[in-house]
């Protein structure tokens, strides 16, 4: 080897890789063997979590590339693009929640590029990632950094009842960024429990405030502070006595939640106004309902990997839990024997059950309660959407069950110790009733059936949903936009079943795109010629009304229907459907100026203003009839060449 050679070598264990990879010796990939030591001597539990958190995240981007914006989705983006950045717009309720962070960030969104669901699922992903090293840190402050917690992330991690809300762009900002505040501020909170200062209760707070600008369920995250503060860190004795030692020990705390809640309601009750719905009270048998399926077959199912089978909603953008009875029996079974051997295990392990049912019923019954429960109860119970968020509470709950939580003294030792050094690890406890690894068996085995379940649930889900139909409608509706002259006459009508919200038409998904390119008509009233609509697959055709039609003008007449004492009377082929809302007359006006004629169809008559030439011309109508009567005044020459009366719709011919 020459010295020029010898110089551009690396040096240590690189130049050694290189001699070996250089020479052919399949043996060269050993040299990282050093860096699995390091990893391992190092931080073993943090590294294993990071790369968990990086192959979930790997995961979901697959869910997310075959899914797509959907149903009110459209209406916050169409409201971010022609709204200016300000106090209204991010108070704005409409058929939602307050949601001051999620409308901050579609309002930046739609200004880089609009409809770009790359970009929006880049989004999603990074607070997704977010949470999952935040559900780490929560939980390597409450028990230390030990493998022990790497299974309750794992199941967080994994937990079915998070894709729905994942799919759901609108959903997922506000469950995956109030998961992250919830981890953030329990990890802090702890933190200023332990060493009380200063810095640890503001960032608590700050996460707190963080939580609420996403969801409103954001105001239960305080209480879920308090009980686990209670529960398991204000020492020993019954619980009444440890929540009242926590409240006088920590009173800063606590008065700074309340004040910072009482901002956020003042708030809440100024924007109230702008929303479309109000909050109703809810009939007890349809809570009672909702609650136990709710429950049942979502929450305990979805626990333990479920629902496994799915039942998609029109559009197949979206799908409700649809499990088994048989396994939602064994769920609840499995539940049961989960919580029994917990409190076998631990005295205290019945209060960390109790802090999941407080969180359940006020983050995830009560809201739906006093808001949509006169809509189908037992379907809404079905949408895993409504306890996504209790997921990061179930790991947290089931973890201070099993776990025993590190006391002051070895936290402040964890938090002095030298880099690279473990946190200690609290003394291992003998067990009641039988030897330590047959409880571990029976760990692992339902280890086993979560992680299989949930493998299992999010392939059928996958399989079960697609927005692909959504995305083309976008697609080639933006290339019409683009093709569009300037202020086309569209005819605003309704979109497939993806895309539609209450609030939802073309002009809400379509008229961002280009604003200047359409001029939309709600129900077309006079002359308006070369109206278009969109179709299902958002191509941009002639619009047509379809129904009862006049057949074809006599010939003799040149092709128009003939006058009598001025009036025109021209019978369909068939009645009118009594569906029908729009007609459409054909004409050649003969005057030089406009004019208005009289058009009596079902007993109701209505003028209509025309125009010199060749026009189509529209009235809006309702119920069945077997033609209809032309009256002209003044002698001008009109020529009705054909007549339509029904629903409008796309000719694709």
């Amino acid at each position: 080897m020459s010295q020029a050679d010898e110089q551009v070598q690396p040096a240590g264990p690189g130049k050694a890789l290189a001699r070996q990879a250089a020479a052919g010796d399949l043996d060269a990939w050993a040299d990282l063997r050093p860096a699995y030591r390091w990893a391992q001597r190092r931080r073993p539990v943090l590294v294993v979590a990071v790369l968990m958190i990086a192959a979930q995240v790997a995961w979901r981007a697959t869910l997310l590339r075959h899914l797509y914006f959907y149903r009110d989705d459209f209406f916050n983006l169409d409201f971010a693009a022609r709204s200016s950045f300000g106090w209204h717009y991010l108070t704005y309720i409409g058929t939602g929640h307050l949601m001051i962070l999620q409308r901050a960030v579609i309002w930046v969104l739609v200004r880089v590029s609009l409809y770009n669901w790359g970009l929006a699922s880049a989004v999603t992903l990074a607070f997704l990632a977010g949470a999952g090293l935040a559900a780490f840190a929560a939980l390597r402050t409450l028990f230390g950094e030990r493998p022990a917690i790497l299974a309750p992330l794992a199941v967080y991690l994994l937990t079915p009842l998070g894709l729905a809300a994942l799919g759901w762009w609108t959903v997922a900002l506000e469950t995956i960024p109030l998961q992250l505040a919830l981890f953030m501020a329990l990890n802090s909170h702890i933190r200023y429990v332990r060493t009380e200062r200063t810095r640890s209760l503001v960032s608590a707070v700050c996460w707190v405030i963080f939580g609420l600008l996403a969801f409103e369920k954001g105001l239960v995250v305080p209480v879920l502070l308090l009980a686990v503060t209670s529960a398991f860190l204000a020492g020993v004795g019954s619980w009444p006595r440890a929540l009242g030692q926590a409240l006088r020990r920590y009173w800063r705390a606590w008065l700074t939640y309340v004040l910072v809640l009482a901002g956020y309601l003042i708030v809440l009750i100024l924007a109230l106004p702008t929303a479309t719905s109000q909050p109703l009270v809810p009939r007890a048998a349809a809570v009672a309902g909702f609650s136990w399926r709710l429950l049942k077959d979502t929450l305990v199912t979805g626990s333990i990997g479920g629902p496994w089978k799915w039942w998609t909603l029109p559009g197949h953008a979206y799908a409700l839990a649809a499990p088994p009875p048989d396994l939602t029996w064994f769920a609840c079974l499995v539940a049961v024997v989960v919580v029994g051997a917990s409190v076998l295990r631990r005295r205290l392990a019945w209060r960390a059950w109790a802090v999941l049912a407080v969180w359940f019923v006020l983050a995830d019954i009560v809201p739906v309660s006093i808001g949509r429960l006169n809509w189908y109860p037992a379907l809404l119970a079905l949408d895993t959407r409504y306890v996504a968020d209790a997921t990061g509470v179930l790991i947290v709950c089931t973890a201070l069950a099993f776990l025993p939580v590190i006391d002051t003294d070895q936290a402040r030792l964890a938090s002095a110790r030298e880099p690279g050094r473990r946190a200690p690890r609290p003394a291992a406890r003998s067990l009641p009733g039988g030897p330590e690894h047959a409880w571990r068996v029976v760990a692992a085995g339902l280890f086993a059936i979560i992680v299989l379940g949930s493998v299992w649930s999010a392939t059928t889900y996958r399989s079960a949903t697609s927005g692909q139909t959504a995305a083309r409608f976008v697609g080639h509706a933006a290339t019409a936009a683009a093709a569009a002259t300037r202020n086309t006459p569209v005819l605003d009508t309704a979109l497939p079943a993806q895309l539609t919200d209450a609030a939802n038409t073309a002009r809400a998904v379509i008229g961002p795109i280009r604003p200047a390119a359409f001029r939309w008509i709600g129900q077309p009233r006079g002359t308006v010629d070369g109206l278009r609509i969109f179709g299902s697959d958002g191509q941009l055709y002639p619009a047509w009304v379809y129904g009862a039609t006049s057949g074809t003008a006599p010939a003799r007449n040149h092709g128009c229907f003939k006058v009598r004492n001025n009036e025109i009377t021209i019978r369909f082929w068939h009645p009118s459907p009594v569906t029908s809302t729009a007609l459409r007359i054909g004409y050649i006006w003969g005057a030089k100026s406009p004019g208005q004629i009289y058009v009596s169809y079902a007993g109701t008559v209505q003028g209509l203003s025309v125009r010199p030439g060749l026009h189509s011309a529209y009235l809006p109508v309702s119920g069945s009839a077997t033609g209809i009567t032309v009256t002209v005044l003044g002698g001008t020459p009109l020529c009705v060449g054909d007549v339509e009366a029904g629903r409008p719709g796309p000719h694709r011919g």
